[in-house]
């Protein structure tokens, strides 16, 4: 192995090695939480103060709009075609864009976004999220 293709290996293991960089989002008026991915086809809402608690709602647009919601004791449910819903895309009402390879985390919940999709988990369970589709941890 050649040292260039020697040190290009180790940069490379240590930049997947290093961690996502933490994010904060402006809240709006009304205390909820609104991002959006920077591809514009997923967005989500932190709402602190629900019946069941705090709650996360990520919706997709494409190809199909899905919705999932997922509680603080990891509970989720997913709404396949849920109807008439506000699309995603057209930028959170305060700019929160949840840049790639950042991390967001708030009372429990922890989302990762990256260019395949973003990942949600609140106690050991949650979901991520793509263009391609669904996966539930």
């Amino acid at each position: 192995m050649t040292k260039s293709l020697i040190l290009a290996s180790a940069a490379l293991a240590v930049l997947l090695a290093t961690p996502a960089f933490a994010i904060d989002f402006t809240p709006s008026e009304s205390g909820t939480l609104e991002f959006d991915m920077p591809s514009g086809n997923i967005c989500c809402s932190y709402i602190a103060d629900t019946d069941e608690g705090p709650l996360l709602s990520c919706s997709r647009e494409k190809p199909k709009y899905w919705t999932v919601t997922l509680t603080l004791e990891g509970d989720m449910h997913v709404y396949k075609n849920p109807g008439e819903v506000p699309g995603c895309g057209y930028g959170s009402p305060i700019g929160n864009v949840f840049d790639y390879g950042t991390k967001w985390k708030k009372a429990g919940f922890v989302c990762t976004s990256s260019t395949s999709g973003l990942k949600c988990m609140a106690n050991g369970s949650g979901f991520k999220l793509s263009k391609s589709g669904l996966i539930k941890y």
